[in-house]
């Protein structure tokens, strides 16, 4: 059976979104101008792949699945999400990953960390113990996990989590705390890790600041894109029945599965 790549992941409202558009494609022009352009522009398709458009969004944590366990993971989604108010996100600053991809970065509150931590606690077992084959950037993380100079607290949460970025506040080994995790919208990504768009003159970040109220679930295409939106969890309603759900399509009439 076909496997999937799933994110867990929070949308950003309507007006965050559109100016999570119009900064996207700004800063794919200005990649152009530089001469390395932006694999991906939000609120496109990835280009290639087909599906629906790549939407901004805020990871919470990326699992491997089969086709028939996307459903299982939506209602661990809802339960996350049942008893959590929506989070207060202040946008706080923008930075580059180490690949040159400039992202906008939230203020990590103890809000963020609880959210994520509720969806790992629902969702990470229904990952059993697979992993993902390549991280956003497109390393394989067999890879990475067999090289000795990987960041030591990396290592530990592809062990623990199939995933490496967490507040890990809990630790029933009590070998102490790993904190990986900074929410945050990736804006674009240059084709040329050593291309670096200038990010002095953007909008203030605290333009990107809102209450983000819902939750969903994508299948994804390469360099973090959530493109195949499976569903939708509204942060402290009560999960639907399971009657109530079929088996689980993208809904973007013209998406497809990664």
């Amino acid at each position: 059976m076909a496997q999937l790549v799933l994110d867990v992941v929070v949308r950003l409202p309507d007006e965050l979104r559109s100016r999570a558009l119009t900064l996207s494609a700004r800063l794919d022009d200005e990649m152009r101008a530089l001469g390395c352009a932006s694999h991906f522009r939000l609120g496109e398709p990835y280009p290639g792949h087909g599906g629906g458009p790549c939407e901004p969004h805020i990871s919470l944590f990326m699992l491997t699945v089969e086709e028939s366990e996307v459903g299982d993971v939506l209602r661990a989604a809802e339960r996350a999400g049942q008893g959590l108010p929506a989070v207060r996100a202040e946008g706080e600053r923008y930075r580059h990953n180490p690949q040159g991809a400039p992202g906008l970065y939230f203020r990590k509150t103890p809000e963020w960390i609880d959210l994520q931590h509720a969806v790992i606690t629902e969702v990470e077992p229904l990952r059993r113990g697979r992993l993902r084959e390549l991280d956003p950037a497109g390393a394989r993380i067999r890879d990475l996990l067999a090289d000795p100079g990987l960041d030591p607290a990396r290592r530990r949460q592809f062990a623990a989590f199939g995933y490496d970025q967490v507040t890990q506040t809990w630790d029933p080994a009590g070998t102490g705390e790993d904190d990986r995790f900074n929410p945050h919208t990736t804006l674009g990504w240059p084709t040329d890790p050593a291309c670096r768009v200038g990010l002095d003159d953007l909008p203030p970040p605290a333009t990107f600041s809102g209450t983000l109220s819902e939750l969903a679930v994508y299948g994804m295409s390469p360099h973090g894109t959530c493109t195949a939106r499976f569903g939708t969890v509204r942060l402290g309603r009560p999960p639907a029945p399971d009657a109530d759900r079929g088996s689980p399509r993208p809904d973007h009439p013209e998406a497809t599965a990664p």
